[in-house]
């Protein structure tokens, strides 16, 4: 099948290299595109190169223009509109990059690769994925290798094995989705784009991308536009690595990067547009799962774009474990969010010990913090344990929101959000430095401000 795909898409292939090779850039690589209509609304180009815009219709009937490039270094970016440019946006604002119009052309400039979003006058968003140049693709000749080359692939569900790596080259639309259960040394790396549509369920709860009881998996540089369900999910699992993805679907049930039961994972500089929570990091079954901890969790530098419902980020709500301890997201930026930026409605009895929210932006006016523990229909039912747990140690530093009520309650004497770190954080450019500044029952204790 590799050959065959491969020698398959040797003209478009080649024309890629042509390309590549004619660019007296060394430093940016515009990444080809298949099965997607051109953007009529935008053009774009980064240091003089032309990149392909598609005009993208998501799962849940949301439309995104995404404009896909490899950089290094600094980079000068040009957005041809088509029309005059009477109002514009470079998001996330938190790094405040600046642009200079010319009737219908915006222009800035950036350092680095990273994933930005442009809103001009009233049209749908650009997704700008600016990602880091590919130093290292895998032989499509080997045996460990499923090599996807340029063009349009359907595979249907692929179930990886030990030390296999799934590439998909630039250029690349594989439909189908990913599937591991016991497996190891897995790696889903490349430029091109995963598109479940048609291949997840959200009655048999099947995922765009799933691993269960597996160690040592990388998934690194790709595209996913997924369909019913959640978009990626991590079970029992040790030692996961997901970077450099941007993720494009928004129906109900669409949750971003989940994870249950894992330690050692981290998630860093994806784009996640989502119709539901964008990482949702729970505890949804002890009776089939056992208890298995969540620890040593990690995400940064991820910009989070949530419609339709769900939020920006949810601990919980299913809570159905022992502990869940260091869990850290840092460098996150939620541009719009359905509920709440920063959410856990802790449902169940984990202990949840040593949660960290840093250098953390939410955009969109509305409620930026809600935690609870509490008793929901999320709570579990089948009588395994009906029991509610215990927050010690919540630490917000650096926080930024835009206006809305911050919440923190608890269920009752035994059940405690406890040791809460406010250290220099805003709300409507208010300093949260007061009790008074937030909302708490009496279950909370100890509230420190810094």
């Amino acid at each position: 099948m590799k050959n065959s795909q491969f020698i398959g898409q040797f003209f478009a292939f080649m024309a890629l290299a042509c390309f590549s090779c004619m660019s007296s850039n060394e430093n940016t690589r515009p990444v080809p595109r298949a099965g997607v209509d051109e953007s009529s609304a935008y053009q774009v180009s980064v240091n003089d190169m032309k990149v392909f815009t598609a005009h993208e219709p998501c799962y849940g009937d949301t439309i995104f223009a995404t404009a896909i490039c490899e950089i290094d270094g600094k980079s000068t970016i040009r957005i041809n509109f088509k029309e005059q440019i009477s109002s514009y946006s470079i998001k996330p604002k938190s790094k405040a990059i600046a642009g200079w119009l010319e009737h219908n052309t915006l222009t800035f400039e950036i350092d680095k690769p990273q994933m930005l979003l442009v809103e001009i006058n009233h049209e749908k968003p650009l997704l700008l994925a600016l990602l880091p140049l590919e130093h290292h693709q895998p032989d499509p000749e080997s045996a460990d290798v499923m090599w996807f080359g340029p063009g349009i692939h359907e595979p249907g569900p692929i179930y990886p094995t030990d030390g296999q790596t799934i590439y998909l080259a630039p250029g690349a639309l594989v439909k189908g989705r990913i599937y591991g259960d016991g497996v190891k040394n897995v790696k889903v790396t490349g430029r091109g784009i995963l598109d479940a549509r048609g291949y997840t369920s959200k009655p048999d709860k099947i995922c765009a991308i799933e691993f269960k009881n597996s160690d040592h998996i990388a998934i690194e540089g790709i595209g996913l536009r997924a369909g019913a369900w959640w978009q990626t999910l991590f079970v029992k699992c040790n030692d996961v690595s997901v970077g450099w993805m941007h993720l494009l679907s928004f129906g109900l049930n669409n949750d971003g990067i989940d994870i249950d039961g894992v330690t050692d994972f981290r998630a860093h500089d994806c784009f996640i547009g989502c119709g539901d929570d964008g990482f949702g990091w729970h505890a949804v079954n002890a009776e089939a799962n056992g208890e298995p901890p969540t620890k040593n969790c990690l995400a940064e530098n991820c910009v989070i774009y949530n419609v339709h419902a769900g939020n920006g980020l949810r601990v919980g709500a299913s809570m159905e474990t022992t502990l869940f301890r260091n869990i850290v997201f840092k460098n996150i930026d939620v541009l719009h969010h359905a509920n709440a930026g920063i959410r856990s409605d802790h449902s169940d009895w984990a202990l949840c010990e040593e949660i960290v929210f840093e250098h953390f932006y939410i955009e969109k006016p509305g409620r930026p913090i809600e935690i609870r523990i509490e008793k929901t229909r999320y709570s579990n039912d089948t009588g395994y344990r009906d029991e509610r747990g215990h927050i010690n140690g919540l630490y917000f530093k650096y926080v930024t929101a835009n206006g809305g009520e911050v919440v923190l309650e608890g269920y009752d004497d035994n059940h405690l959000i406890e040791n809460v770190h406010f250290i220099q954080c805003l709300n409507d450019g208010i300093p949260l430095d007061d009790i008074s500044k937030i909302k708490v029952n009496n279950f909370v204790k100890n509230v420190v401000f810094e």
